[in-house]
């Protein structure tokens, strides 16, 4: 079963938010919990966690791409 992967809400609602670097490769697994990638929100560097187990079916933003809270940034085939 595929799942959205979304942007999780941000302490102070920061405005600016990019990817810096997806931790986990397309077709690799990933645990529920474990850091999924990493995200710059106003200066700081924030590790966003996998919201299920499961394997990386597709990534829908790239390094250095604008996000937003709650947007979908990736789909998990869940285990």
């Amino acid at each position: 079963m595929r799942r959205d992967v979304a942007l999780p809400p941000f302490h102070g609602e920061p405005t600016d938010i990019y990817v810096v670097e997806w931790l986990i490769g397309i077709g690799e697994e990933v645990a529920e919990g474990a850091p999924l990638l990493v995200v710059e929100a106003d200066k700081a560097q924030v590790e966003i966690p996998a919201p299920a187990s499961g394997r990386l079916d597709s990534v829908l933003v790239l390094a250095d791409d604008p996000v937003k809270v709650g947007q979908v940034i990736a789909i998990l085939e869940v285990m």
